[in-house]
């Protein structure tokens, strides 16, 4: 995917009650000099710290590893955003664990024509791809899709 080959700056998260484990892609994104970010509950949303060789890590409150150390980005700054999810459509909706901490976080990109940055890319497995979701007015769409046999890019989208 050129989005992430061409990416400086991406947001990971750390693979949680059967999220996809991105451990290899954090690896691949450090080997290729990338500025690794993952997000940190703050209020009722997120922000994006980068992660080092050896941060520490301490749970929040739902037992997600979080870095102790902040390096902070503002979300307009990410090239590409890779999120988990519990499901998406052939639309590129998301549907996540329900608490709308991304759909807060990236509210900026609803009002968008045209797709520029950050590109989010929900991350999940073929199982998790269904018809068609029922989605609210606060839903932030997805740019693109990745499951273990396909990559799917929305609303003719193009890498």
């Amino acid at each position: 995917m050129r989005a992430y080959v061409r990416a400086r700056t991406i947001a990971v998260y750390f693979g949680f009650d059967g999220e996809v484990d991105l451990s290899s892609i954090i690896e691949h994104a450090r080997s290729s000099g990338k500025s690794i970010f993952v997000p940190v509950l703050e209020r009722n949303g997120l922000r994006f710290v980068e992660i080092g060789d050896r941060k520490l890590l301490r749970r929040n409150r739902f037992g997600i590893p979080e870095p102790e150390v902040h390096k902070r980005i503002d979300p307009r700054g990410l090239d590409v955003v890779l999120t988990p999810l519990v499901a998406f459509d052939a639309r590129g909706n998301r549907l996540g664990m329900g608490k709308g901490y991304y759909d807060r976080s990236f509210s900026f990109l609803r009002p968008r024509t045209r797709w520029r940055k950050p590109k989010l890319i929900g991350i999940g497995f073929d199982f998790q791809k269904i018809d068609r979701l029922v989605t609210q007015h606060w839903d932030v769409p997805l740019w693109g899709a990745v499951t273990n046999s396909s990559v799917d890019y929305f609303e003719g989208i193009t890498d």
